[in-house]
């Protein structure tokens, strides 16, 4: 048995693109840079991630360059050939993508905070 699962968190590098394949099937694709190390030792990596159909459609306005983005999904290296060299990408086909709050001005931007209910009992124990 192999497990084949990926999970990373970064910003979304350019706005989501939209394609459809001739049978009608739509394709988004975007990267995230995701780092690693760090000081001297960070490193920035670009992973690109592929969704399909309905939901690539429907996440497209959302998933716009900068925003913070945690995706799950399978680890794939897409492999071609161009002018007679070979060349390979890794790539994560999208299980499942969390957005987070996109950053204004260098500081994070305002979160609503739900208050706490008016019933709410001080005397829990723990």
């Amino acid at each position: 048995m192999s497990i084949n699962s990926m999970i990373f968190t970064g910003n979304v590098g350019k706005d989501m693109e939209v394609r459809n394949t001739p049978n009608g099937k739509a394709i988004g694709s975007f990267s995230v840079a995701v780092s690693q190390g760090w000081g001297d030792n960070k490193k920035t990596s670009w992973v690109n991630c592929k969704m399909f159909n309905e939901r690539a459609e429907k996440l497209a306005p959302y998933v716009l360059k900068g925003t913070p983005v945690t995706v799950q999904g399978q680890f794939v290296l897409e492999q071609w050939e161009k002018d007679g060299v070979k060349n390979s990408q890794p790539c994560c086909i999208i299980e499942s993508v969390q957005l987070g709050q996109k950053k204004e001005g260098g500081s994070a931007a305002p979160v609503a905070k739900a208050a706490a209910p008016a019933d709410m009992d001080d005397d829990i124990p723990f």
